[in-house]
């Protein structure tokens, strides 16, 4: 009896501790004010849907859905949420599972051999992860020489696909954004569902969940109460014309009160299972193990991590055609927030803003003052010696490292720089959020930095862009062909410069690094490294850019070339 006495005691105290610190009552006035600013007659706006302990208790709408027919944003507007759709596929796929009808762990070539033929297997789960280690759809495209308002098939974006089969990495190995792969998922979901995939999630998701709002936009469907997208130029703004993709289908506009109901799915199943959510929730895998729980981390539903002042938040952006939304879930706070706008701008920190409306009280104080750091005493001379540019060879970049004052700088680019503090004789400490931990080694020629972010350290070398071997730079002129992409580019010298250019593209001008490597001046040219045969020559060169794997461009030889070697 006296052990049942204290346990009732003890829950009693819980029970007491956890009605201490409540979600606070928010009034629509608080609401409003974060959101003031897009609360106008002549501009896009915003609007937002609030899920508190499994209740919508807010929606409304803010600015203006059509500035030529000065039509107001309500909460039943529809606005297109781009990348957001993805979650739908996910779970989609775990539906199917659930039943079934396939396992995340299969290989997606038993279900299309044809479409797939990797000599190593692809995981449907890897797809998911992005882990599959198919191209960025977008980047390989525009590589290729594709504009943005050409028309791209399905079966084109398949050919590019068979293209990456001698050259694709191991699956499994290294995360890499890629809509290719949700493409096939996509594909993946008619076939075992026996109906198309949109049919699919509308009848499977969007229909049981009272989603009554939420289009997908096939063969240009008629969209009522559409918000219309707009950028903002000048001191006004410009219609945004959407170029809708042609492989993936998942086009969707929606509203903010039908991803409250999503939202409202995944605190409490009704479709779904725990464990389906669980497993919607998990962090994903590369190298078969889970990545860690840090912030930008992606998890399986396609949305990621950020620790918000001590509290879990889940969320999922897009920025896109005129169009930005966010959705917000704080799983332990039973909260969710979903924004959608139209003028073109990111507008993620408004949601945020919100939410921390409801649980102010369980957030962490945030902090402005800087740690003391215990400096070395150094000369401007010893400081000056660091000083020039360097290339990071991991993340194909350039950083500049120079004197402001007395003071040690990195920079990143204009405006984006940190000081770096001496620790010792060739070691700094940067002050930034993170601990990141700078040293040089001035022993090597030419000398390099380390960078150091947690785990993490990435290598950095000291280049001249005016070294000698910059002025030889006929030795690189010529064609290249890149089966990957199917296409060619060409190396020429204008004015000095060496340029690279494509009968479909405008020029970029590659600037020299070290030795052998050029970087260009514009996206998807971040690295173009040379190699050379025994004898010296030019081979081809291998082209780094974010969302794909390194493409191979073969230099061609000309027909004098071939006799030459023929003899």
């Amino acid at each position: 009896m006296k052990n049942v006495f204290a346990t009732f005691l003890f829950f009693t105290f819980i029970s007491s501790l956890s009605q201490e610190v409540q979600k606070r009552q928010v009034t629509p006035a608080e609401i409003d004010a974060v959101f003031a600013q897009w609360n106008t007659t002549d501009k896009p706006g915003i609007a937002v849907g609030i899920l508190n302990d499994g209740k919508i208790v807010y929606t409304k709408g803010y600015g203006v859905a059509n500035l030529e027919h000065q039509i107001p944003i309500e909460a039943a507007t529809r606005f297109y949420v781009g990348d957001l759709a993805k979650e739908f596929t996910v779970y989609a796929l775990l539906l199917l599972e659930q039943r079934g009808q396939l396992s995340l762990q299969d290989d997606i070539r038993q279900y299309m051999p044809k479409r797939m033929p990797f000599p190593n297997s692809i995981s449907i789960e890897q797809l998911i992860h992005h882990t599959s280690g198919l191209n960025n759809e977008e980047v390989s495209k525009a590589l290729a020489g594709w504009r943005a308002e050409d028309v791209f098939t399905k079966k084109q974006a398949y050919a590019m696909i068979r293209n990456q089969v001698k050259s694709a990495p191991n699956s499994g190995s290294v995360q890499r954004f890629s809509d290719a792969g949700f493409m096939v998922l996509e594909d993946l979901i008619a076939k075992v569902g026996k109906m198309p995939y949109t049919d699919f999630v509308t009848k499977e998701i969007f229909e049981p969940l009272g989603m009554k709002n939420s289009i997908y936009d096939t063969q240009g469907t008629i969209i009522m109460n559409k918000a219309q997208g707009y950028f903002a130029e000048n001191d006004g703004f410009v219609n945004s014309t959407m170029n809708r993709k042609h492989t993936l289908l998942s086009d969707l506009y929606t509203t903010v009160e039908d991803m409250c109901l999503w939202a409202k799915e995944l605190e409490g199943p009704k479709i779904g299972t725990e464990q389906m959510v669980k497993k919607f929730d998990a962090l994903s895998v590369v190298n078969g193990q889970e990545v860690d729980e840090v912030n930008t981390s992606l998890y399986t539903g396609a949305h990621r991590f950020w620790n918000f002042r001590g509290a879990k938040k889940l969320y999922h952006i897009e920025v896109a055609g005129g169009y930005a939304s966010k959705l917000i879930r704080y799983p332990d706070y039973d909260l969710a927030v979903v924004i959608m706008g139209n003028d073109g701008a990111y507008n993620g920190y408004a949601g945020t803003g919100a939410s921390a409306l409801y649980i102010e009280d369980f957030l962490n104080q945030e902090i402005n003052e800087t740690t003391a750091v215990v400096s070395k005493k150094m000369s401007k001379k010893q400081l000056t010696a660091f000083e020039g540019n360097y290339w990071d060879v991991t993340n194909h970049s350039t950083r500049k490292i120079h004197m402001v004052n007395d003071t040690l700088r990195y920079s990143r680019g204009p405006g984006n720089e940190s000081a770096l503090v001496p620790l010792s004789k060739n070691t700094f400490k940067m002050i930034t959020r993170a601990e990141v931990e700078v040293s040089f080694n001035t022993n090597t020629v030419p000398r390099t930095m380390d960078v150091t972010v947690g785990d993490d350290t990435f290598h950095l070398i000291a280049f001249d862009a005016n070294a000698s071997w910059t002025k030889q730079l006929d030795t690189f002129a010529g064609n290249y062909y890149a089966t990957t992409l199917g296409t060619s580019y060409s190396l020429i010298i204008d004015k000095g410069k060496l340029l690279i250019t494509h009968p479909r593209l405008e020029s970029v001008q590659l600037d020299p690094r070290i030795p052998d490597l050029f970087t260009g001046d514009r996206r998807h040219f971040t690295s173009l490294a040379f190699e050379r045969d025994n004898n010296g020559t030019i081979k081809g060169f291998h082209l780094a850019t974010r969302g794909v794997a390194d493409i191979w461009f073969e230099k061609e030889t000309s027909t004098i070339e071939k006799l030459m070697k023929t003899k």
